[in-house]
């Protein structure tokens, strides 16, 4: 058989690279590979191959005796916390239900209002997709009015929707 040429090997190492970082545990097994590794080669050669820092080995290693594969495993990261209280979520959601601003007048609410309110009431800065975020996990959708094409016009159909005939009242009796 004949030996690959380097140009497909090029393209097949970046294929096995993202294959190995699609992995669920890909940083596990690149740890793994890279203990294996220092076993017959030195630690710069098995660092420069595997694109890791010589340190990155040995705090590996080091964890692997330690705590055996568990330890190789990426650490679960723990969620931000949310930068509005209950009572200001609460608080929030009411506005939406009432569709009315924090001043008590008639509002449409849009996900950018809706930050600007959090700002002016709570002086607190979210970023547009937290509040949608937010909102699809308490079940709540903002109304959102129909399209209206860019050439359309106003008048003609107001003057069209005059000149539909209504429907008659029928009264049924018994």
């Amino acid at each position: 058989m004949a030996r690959p040429k380097a140009s497909d090997l090029g393209c097949l190492a970046e294929r096995a690279q993202a294959d190995l970082a699609a992995m669920d545990n890909g940083k596990a097994v690149l740890k793994l590979r890279a203990i294996v590794a220092v076993s017959a080669h030195p630690f710069e050669t098995a660092a420069e191959i595997l694109g890791v820092t010589v340190q990155s080995i040995c705090n590996w290693i080091k964890a692997h005796r330690a705590g055996g594969l568990e330890r190789l495993y990426p650490k679960a990261k723990r969620p931000k916390p949310s930068k509005l209280s209950e009572e200001q979520k609460a608080q929030a959601l009411k506005w939406l239900d009432a569709a009315k601003t924090p001043g008590g007048r008639h509002a449409h609410w849009t996900l950018e209002k809706l930050r600007q309110a959090f700002i002016d009431e709570f002086g607190t800065e979210l970023s547009i997709n937290a509040i949608w975020v937010w909102l699809r996990k308490e079940g709540k959708k903002l109304k959102v009015p129909r399209p209206k094409h860019y050439k359309a016009d106003e008048a003609a159909q107001e003057e069209f929707k005059k000149k539909l005939p209504r429907p008659r009242k029928t009264t049924r009796t018994p």
